[in-house]
């Protein structure tokens, strides 16, 4: 694996991130594990992967798990919870929601710059996500998606 040193790592243990063969990340990355008010979760990312400049991997509560040959470019969030919405307390000090947690990229998934995904989203094998999109739905194998928020725009 090549990481780059400026890689910024939070709440990092080293049994939370899991990189599987060649696995490339570049400057400016962060990930993050998570915390005690919203728990933990793992970074998992398979062979040939290439994570690309400045992107935010936010594992806390959920797991985010990343296939093999996947190029995720620069700029991209991919959230693996939220916090709950209820009125009683500040957002801040709410606990994740754990009725949509964690994100899953299928193999040869290509992110564009820019791109943000929610927690509790699949993206299936080989399918691609144009830049700035906002996926909040799992999107099929072989698909192509974009937009706010996203949605099909034809088939690989």
């Amino acid at each position: 694996a090549k990481i780059s040193n400026d890689v910024i790592l939070i709440n990092h243990e080293p049994q939370r991130l899991k990189l599987t063969g060649q696995v490339t990340i570049s400057q400016g990355n962060i990930l993050a594990f998570g915390d005690t008010l919203n728990g933990y979760g793992n970074i998992i990312i398979g062979d040939r992967t290439w994570i690309g400049q400045y992107n935010n991997l936010r594992a806390g509560g959920g797991d985010i798990q990343i296939g093999e040959d996947c190029l995720i470019s620069q700029f991209c969030t991919l959230v693996a919870s939220n916090h709950q919405k209820h009125r009683t307390l500040p957002i801040q000090v709410q606990p994740s929601d754990q009725n949509r947690t964690g994100v899953i990229l299928g193999n040869d998934v290509w992110l564009g710059s820019g791109v943000t995904v929610l927690p509790g989203v699949t993206i299936g094998n080989g399918a691609v996500v144009a830049a700035n999109a906002v996926v909040n739905h799992d999107i099929p194998d072989y698909e192509i998606w974009g937009g706010v928020p996203a949605k099909k725009l034809g088939d690989r």
